[in-house]
């Protein structure tokens, strides 16, 4: 079922007409499967790393730029179904159930429910990082790939001090790699950019862009900037 969505999906004929409006640059959204597949993932995934492959070398071929998004990470790291698992299904009779107004994701570790992680997950944390490490070293280099965003999303109640390290340890594991390539971080739900002040160091900033969504179906009359 995924060779065939991935087949017609994305196609050729869609990327060259990308090129014609002269779209300068896509996400391509992934697991954290794709190169170490897991659980409900290992076997039924297969081929995905090889389809990512030739979508770079088709937006290469059309002179579009790629930024590559982890999408989804172990046990999830907003506890949304966009992350690849919805968190504490609540079911309210055989057919109908809610996810949307639980709020908890166990990437990181334990939520307490209440005011934060009272567990950080180390080895989840680990996974990620050997993941970012895995991604980069098979499609760093690769002429389209222009930018990599380690995490999608991760919730507005991430412990910062864990995320913020995630986040520093990944960029190191970047640029190792391919120092040219954009490191993208998105900001957690907190927009207030004095929160990231302190991420990386200012003279240290080079090659650096946060990454902000502002759902504005959602936040009707709020202030973006």
């Amino acid at each position: 079922m995924l060779r065939s969505h991935w087949e017609f999906w994305l196609t050729e004929d869609h990327i060259r007409g990308l090129a014609e409006r002269e779209v300068e640059i896509v996400r391509i959204p992934i697991g954290d499967w794709t190169l170490q597949p897991y659980g409900p993932y290992v076997g039924c995934t297969d081929g995905a790393a090889e389809k990512i492959e030739w979508a770079l070398d088709k937006f290469a071929k059309y002179g579009i730029k790629v930024l590559l998004d982890v999408h989804a990470w172990k046990d999830s790291q907003n506890g949304f179904d966009n992350s690849g698992k919805a968190s504490d299904l609540e079911w309210f009779d055989e057919t109908h159930f809610q996810h949307w107004p639980i709020q908890n994701a166990s990437w990181m570790g334990h939520y307490n429910g209440k005011d934060g992680y009272d567990v950080i997950n180390n080895e989840n944390i680990k996974l990620a990082l050997e993941n970012v490490r895995m991604l980069m070293e098979r499609y760093g280099n690769h002429p389209a790939v222009y930018a990599f965003e380690p995490m999608n999303e991760p919730w507005w109640n991430s412990d910062l001090p864990t995320l913020k390290g995630f986040y520093r340890e990944a960029r190191e594991i970047v640029r190792g790699i391919n120092p040219k390539t954009i490191f993208v971080f998105h900001e957690s739900f907190r927009r207030d950019a004095a929160i990231w002040n302190d991420l990386f160091p200012d003279d240290d900033m080079e090659n650096v862009i946060l990454d902000t969504h502002p759902y504005m179906a959602f936040w009707t009359g709020d202030k973006v900037f």
